[in-house]
């Protein structure tokens, strides 16, 4: 059963290979060129994925295209030539692109995205320097080395079309391959997973806005026969970003894909010839950019996660001591301006040395968690809550009289005798010191105020509360 499974899937590679070979006949502007040759950048795939095991599918559908193309051009060659061209063809199309894709995987086995830079770079070059091997090699062997100026115009034609194929068709190539095999992920870091995604209809207008531009730009280039003209599509990269900053990894790959398919066949309708290579360098240029420029959203995801934690504590997720007093002077400012009251709480838990001594780090822990999961029940959006250091923590009340934040006090600290812990005989308590912060005084006299009344609560007995009002 494994063994028909397997020949399934090879046989399934092996008819991809040949459908993906006849649209880019389809799409030829002349005999035998096409602005991209897909087949490329599925062999380069599949190699990358399977490594060897890909051969004999890629070897296979190399020979049988042979044949397809003997039957499309009606070039009355025998079998046996055919066979022969087939097997040469084959054999370079697989030695070339095998040995790359091999060499770039381990490179790509390790990518994330914290790294994203040089393995993109890596495989720019790795797939620039196998297709321009591919290209000159099969110019020289496959067509006996034609003259200087033949030579240098099939080639390079060649070594674009091959190259386009790759860079632009193998990040979906990949998603289609691990269908098949669903075991050999690669990019897994990446995943092709949505961020925060846009709706599908921002996304089909972003698509619409390309495929205009592009249209309007070949059938223009075409019409008036300027190659002036042409080179605007590389403003196609404008909404390509556009599509990179806003959507997920696997949306852009997808409308690179189509836009450079209905470029191809917009080319081929039209009968383009002299604009071509223009065409063919733009698709290169536009998935470069967007390779490189998939890198930004995750350098701004990686900042903000970054700047996050620097001001976050790990265990409660309150804010870090200097960043409360940064948010808490900001605040002043607009109280001073609208002549609010502002009040500020500090508690810490009692005899909290204790607890980690009799039940371990590991349940002070727990209980500095669940002491926080509590105070965000218990107050409001706009409220500060923040983590001194140790057991102490702060609580800015905008808006709140030095009455009110006694009464959140106590409804925290009530709350906190009714806290269960995994530890059965554990049991807490905390003790707060309540002050009003005077918006001229600042921030340091009404915190010293409240440090005051922390230790006042302390001395006489912990689990109160105590306040008074900060001196003007």
């Amino acid at each position: 059963m494994e063994k028909i499974t397997a020949v399934f899937k090879h046989s399934l590679l092996v008819l991809t290979w040949l459908v993906l070979w006849r649209l880019s006949v389809f799409t030829e502007y002349a005999p035998h060129a096409s602005i991209w040759f897909p087949p490329a950048g599925f062999t380069f795939t599949c190699f990358l994925l399977l490594r060897w095991q890909a051969l004999p599918a890629m070897f296979i559908a190399s020979v049988l295209s042979t044949g397809w193309e003997s039957l499309v051009f009606n070039d009355q060659r025998s079998l046996e030539q055919l066979l022969i061209a087939g097997s040469h063809f084959a054999l370079l199309h697989c030695l070339v692109y095998g040995v790359s894709a091999n060499l770039l995987r381990g490179s790509i086995d390790r990518i994330s995205h914290h790294n994203l830079y040089a393995p993109v770079m890596r495989f720019l070059l790795t797939v620039a320097t196998a297709s321009l091997v591919m290209a000159t090699a099969g110019v020289l062997l496959l067509f006996g080395g034609p003259q200087l100026e033949s030579f240098l115009a099939t080639s390079l034609a060649w070594w674009i079309g091959d190259m386009s194929g790759i860079l632009v068709l193998v990040p979906v190539f990949i998603g289609i391959v691990n269908r098949i095999y669903p075991r050999r992920g690669l990019l897994s870091a990446l995943n092709f997973q949505p961020k925060t995604e846009s709706r599908f209809s921002s996304f089909a207008g972003k698509l619409v806005l390309s495929w205009v531009l592009m249209v309007g730009v070949v059938v223009l280039a075409d019409y008036y026969q300027s190659s002036e003209i042409a080179c605007l599509i590389f403003f196609l990269t404008l909404p390509q970003m556009w599509i990179v900053f806003t959507e997920s990894p696997i949306r852009m790959a997808v409308s690179l894909a189509i836009l450079s398919f209905l470029l191809a066949l917009l080319v081929s309708i039209l009968g383009v010839s002299e604009q071509a290579y223009i065409y063919q360098v733009a698709i290169n240029v536009i998935a470069c950019s967007a390779y490189f420029a998939m890198s930004v959203p995750a350098l701004v995801a990686d900042n903000r996660e970054l700047h996050i934690e620097a001001k976050t504590d790990f265990l409660t997720k309150a804010v870090m001591r200097q960043h409360f007093i940064a948010l808490t002077e900001q605040h002043l400012k607009q109280a001073k301006r609208y002549g609010h009251q502002t009040s500020l709480l500090l508690f810490d838990v009692d005899k909290f040395k204790q607890i980690n001594d009799r039940f371990g780090h590991l349940a002070g822990d727990e209980v500095l968690r669940e002491l926080a999961i509590l105070v965000r029940s218990k107050i409001r959006s706009s409220d500060i809550f923040g983590r001194f250091g140790g057991d102490e923590f702060m609580l800015l009340l905008p808006q709140t009289s030095i009455e009110n934040a006694f009464s959140v006090a106590e409804a925290i600290r009530q709350g906190i005798a009714e806290l269960t812990f995994s530890e059965p005989e554990l049991t807490v308590s905390c003790s707060f010191g309540v002050a009003r912060v005077d918006e001229c005084e600042g921030f340091q006299k009404a915190f010293d105020e409240a440090d005051r009344q922390l230790l006042k609560a302390k001395r006489e007995g912990r689990n109160q509360t105590a306040l008074r009002f900060a001196e003007n």
